[in-house]
């Protein structure tokens, strides 16, 4: 009697959660969505081969809910969001790595190139399989990061799949205390100053101010804002960015799933430092921040971006604690440009900033995979392959970004 008085009040807790949750997300449909569910689960209750443990029914449920959901909402019971917190205590130190998820599976948008995990062989575009030799294909993102942090000098076995290869590889990294990647800055032929910003995290942003008043000061007439790669970093800083080469204007603005505008941040006339002739390099990789700053300075015509389409990061996320001691995770508002484009919309696969300058174009791209793909011998040759691969794709984004400023300077032809 106990026991099934148990179960009811578990089944009541249960069904009282997801009926909260489905009334937040389908209105007046939250009834008729209820009612399936609870046929369900009397099905399970009665039919099912053995006497379920309602406690990971319930755990099970919520997360599938939430899972449906982004790939940046979460669900943490008790014990194991209290695990995630002992993970973070016992170290910090990381691996370079920014996870996503495609195809529900964690994905890594960026690989730090100077980082410990690129050192070990791992790639952006790698799926992450397992970490330690525990799956974490059906783990949220935070769970799967926290994992792949820990003590300085300590290591991590991850097992990734890659589309070159037929079988996961197993790679082993050490973990480092994460520091600032450095911004550089260099002048290149026809008084072009490049400003590489590889990272927008803390204290980057300041660094970038600084790089880019050394370049004016050294004669730049012409800026290349190198940002492929730039996947960490928080809004505000992608927006300090972009104010560096705007007066006016807005930068990004957030939304809620009625449409409406959250948050506006537009720029300062303080914060500005040059009109200069401005081209952004983006690619796969750059993320989050950056297409912050990329979406606004291509919707205000004051950069001209180069490269391929960004990854599509940009949302806020909302931790909500539970009576339970559990947590949910919940993205709460998207990013968009200032035209209005959504950053991550993921429900239509429309996510990211498109370039107007492609590069390299498909057809340079499918002959540089194809002589990737059949010019390799064997694992030690492999990674020279990628990484010449690497080099012609960087040189031709960064000769196509020179070659929009020779065009802009070009005298237009009279008709005749």
């Amino acid at each position: 009697m106990f026991q099934k008085c148990k179960l009811m009040v578990s089944l009541g807790s249960l069904l009282i959660v997801l009926y909260g949750a489905s009334a937040a997300f389908y209105g007046k449909e939250a009834y008729k969505e209820l009612s399936v569910f609870m046929d369900v689960l009397n099905r399970v209750k009665e039919d099912y081969v053995e006497d379920p443990n309602m406690s990971n029914v319930q755990e099970g449920a919520m997360r599938g809910l939430i899972d449906a959901l982004d790939p940046y909402c979460s669900f943490f019971s008790k014990e194991q969001y209290d695990a995630f917190l002992k993970r973070k205590e016992n170290g910090k130190a990381g691996t370079g790595i920014v996870l996503s998820k495609r195809s529900d599976v964690p994905y890594i948008v960026s690989c730090e190139r100077s980082g410990s995990a690129a050192e070990a062989g791992v790639r952006s575009g790698d799926y992450l399989i397992a970490v330690n030799g525990h799956g974490v294909e059906d783990m949220s993102i935070p769970q799967a990061d926290s994992l792949l942090h820990g003590a300085a000098g300590s290591t991590v076995k991850v097992t990734i799949f890659r589309g070159t290869r037929t079988q996961p590889l197993d790679v082993e990294i050490t973990l480092r205390n994460q520091s600032a990647i450095p911004i550089t800055s260099k002048m290149l032929d026809g008084n072009v100053g490049l400003l590489s910003v590889p990272s927008l995290a803390e204290p980057s942003v300041e660094q970038a101010k600084l790089k880019l008043k050394t370049l004016i000061s050294a004669g730049a007439k012409k800026v290349l804002l190198d940002m492929r790669d730039c996947a960490d970093g928080t809004p505000s800083d992608g927006a300090i960015l972009a104010n560096y080469f705007m007066r006016s204007g807005v930068i990004y603005y957030s939304q809620n799933r009625q449409g409406e505008k959250t948050q506006v941040v537009e720029a300062s006339a303080e914060k500005f430092i040059t009109d200069l002739p401005l081209v952004v390099l983006i690619n796969g990789s750059t993320a989050g921040a950056a297409e912050i700053t990329a979406g606004a300075l291509k919707d205000h015509k004051r950069a001209t971006v180069v490269g391929e389409k960004s990854f599509g990061l940009g949302s806020a996320q909302k931790i909500i604690p539970l009576k339970s001691g559990a947590i949910l995770i919940l993205s709460t508002a998207k990013y968009c440009t200032p035209n209005g484009r959504i950053i991550q919309d993921v429900s239509v696969r429309n996510t990211g900033i498109p370039p107007d300058v492609q590069a390299p174009d498909d057809e340079t791209r499918q002959d540089l995979a194809v002589e990737f793909y059949y010019g390799e011998q064997d694992k030690e040759n492999e990674a020279e392959s990628y990484r010449r691969l690497q080099e012609k794709i960087d040189k031709i984004q960064l000769d196509t970004a020179l070659e929009v400023f020779s065009k802009e300077q070009a005298p237009a032809k009279k008709a005749a």
